[in-house]
């Protein structure tokens, strides 16, 4: 039998513990080396990739809202105003229906604007016997553009700019061809998806081609006779083209109505005054402070001076 001495004894567990020692590192090590091998690829491919910068965000345009819109004309005051939002936007003169053609009253409505029209005389219309169809052109009796309203009845330009403000047509309201092409541009705009400026621009180029644009949402229309309005306190008088106010009796009738409807009517008219007014029917223009009319006003009546909304110079459809 072997004796172990002491010292043979601790000589194995150093051993041992050696041996165990290393065993233990290389699993370590086995252990370790694929995770840094990943952890340096990482590293690498890190390094090889390019920022990139997030592109800018597209802000929407805020949507213009859409105004609320109307026409009203006051055919004696040969006067075309366009209302946005309820406050007049636009002030156009034009011209109305001469007395054996007259513009009628109407509520109606514009649906489409027709650029650079053809013009048809009415077969049925004897003023237009001597007419031809005209081509668009500087010729044309449309003008730019023409709208259509009710009972053949338009808005639309002239060859004959002299005439607007007067009552110089067949039942139509012609405009100056510059008015009328500012308003129909705001309507295709506003109520039409064909409102590219450069649209505009087209119609201008290509005087011999007729463009048609329904509008998305008709533009209400009124016309109406008034040969008196109120404004700003004032009586404002107007021819009565179609004789409509005949007589002295309907004549007063009339200015008592207007007067009415004044923000402040006085309580103590001076009827005398008001059947002075009846006999003779101030001009175009005329315009008398109703407060000139009370008894309390002793002073005889003094009309200012008169004021003329005019132009440039004082198909199946009538023009």
């Amino acid at each position: 039998m072997d004796i172990v001495t002491t010292s043979q004894v601790e000589q194995r567990h150093r051993f041992n513990r050696f041996f165990i020692g290393i065993v233990l590192l290389t699993s370590i090590v086995a252990f370790s080396l694929p995770a840094l091998a990943a952890s340096n690829k990482y590293h690498r491919e890190r390094e090889q990739i390019t920022p990139v910068t997030a592109p800018p965000q597209e802000t929407t345009p805020a949507v213009e809202p859409t105004p609320t819109v109307s026409i009203e004309v006051n055919i004696p005051a040969t006067e075309l105003i366009l209302f946005e939002n309820g406050k007049p936007l636009m002030i156009k003169p034009v011209a109305i229906g001469q007395g054996v053609y007259p513009t009628p009253e109407q509520e109606s409505q514009i649906t489409k604007i027709e650029w650079n029209p053809w013009w048809y005389p009415p077969p049925d219309a004897p003023w237009a016997k001597n007419d031809k169809v005209t081509p668009p052109g500087p010729g044309n009796p449309l003008g730019l553009v023409k709208m259509p309203l009710s009972d053949a009845i338009l808005f639309h330009g002239t060859n004959q700019e002299k005439s607007v403000g007067r009552a110089a047509s067949h039942g139509c309201m012609r405009m100056l061809n510059n008015d009328v092409v500012e308003m129909a541009w705001y309507l295709q705009h506003h109520f039409s998806s064909k409102n590219d400026p450069g649209l505009r621009d087209l119609y201008k180029k290509n005087t011999k081609t007729t463009y048609v644009v329904e509008l998305d949402t008709p533009v209400p229309v009124k016309l109406v006779y008034k040969p008196i309005i109120v404004k700003s306190d004032k009586l404002i008088f107007y021819p009565d083209y179609y004789n409509k106010f005949k007589g002295k009796k309907l004549k007063r009738e009339a200015i008592l109505a207007a007067i009415a409807t004044s923000e402040h009517p006085p309580t103590d008219l001076d009827l005398t005054k008001i059947d002075e007014l009846a006999a003779h029917w101030p001009p175009r223009g005329t315009e008398i402070p109703i407060e000139s009319l009370s008894k309390t006003v002793e002073k005889e009546l003094t009309p200012e001076k008169p004021t003329r909304t005019r132009g440039k110079h004082p198909s199946k459809y009538r023009r």
